[in-house]
């Protein structure tokens, strides 16, 4: 509310919008802001970095902030959007040097996953990383099937690693798009999305 000289208001987006606040997503890694934007009403997405609270382990932690949020969830909520991000690498189509570009690339971030990082820039945050999915797109797809968590969610959404080249990105977004979508369900939206893929 914004109190001025004789009058409350509430801010409002201007030109109003019914139905946004079903549209908006609210990016959570905690177990206090899972529960935020469950009581705000607003859909979660959470990634592959989430808070340690009270474990060391990434999947346990990440199904406790999923429980949180749908435990908090408004009675009128109960069809909530939760959304899972991954950085997934296929490497199918890759060449040789790029398939070994992009196993060292997983490798220099596996030790990160294996312990909880204190983040002094954080107030000394315990945070917890997901590893990497990266293989071939049957492997990514038996990687996928195995976690807990993507059973968990309606929407997986893909996250692309930092530093590479416009031509790896190219090829990582054309074997989802051709190999692992697909077997997830995925179909483009319209045949205008169609055609721009090819």
């Amino acid at each position: 509310m914004i109190h001025s000289p004789g009058n409350v208001q509430r801010p409002r987006l201007q030109p109003h919008n019914p139905g946004l606040v079903e549209r908006i997503w609210y990016g959570g890694g905690s177990l206090r802001s899972a529960r935020w934007a469950a009581e705000n009403g607003l859909n979660l997405l959470s990634g592959n970095i989430v808070s340690g609270e009270d474990t060391d382990d990434f999947t346990t932690a990440q199904l406790n902030l999923l429980s949180e949020y749908r435990r908090s969830l408004g009675a009128d909520r109960t069809a909530a959007r939760v959304a899972l991000g991954r950085v997934i690498v296929p490497f199918d189509s890759a060449d040789a040097a790029t398939r070994a570009r992009y196993r060292d690339y997983a490798a220099s971030r596996h030790e990160r996953t294996l312990k909880p990082q204190t983040i002094a820039a954080l107030g000394g945050k315990r945070i917890l990383f997901a590893p990497d999915v990266i293989g071939t797109a049957e492997q990514i797809l038996e990687q996928l099937a195995a976690d807990p968590v993507v059973a968990q969610v309606s929407e997986l959404r893909l996250e692309l690693p930092y530093e590479f080249h416009r031509e790896e990105y190219a090829q990582i977004l054309h074997d989802v798009r051709h190999l692992i979508a697909p077997e997830l369900g995925w179909n483009p939206a319209s045949p205008a999305l169609q055609e721009a893929g090819r």
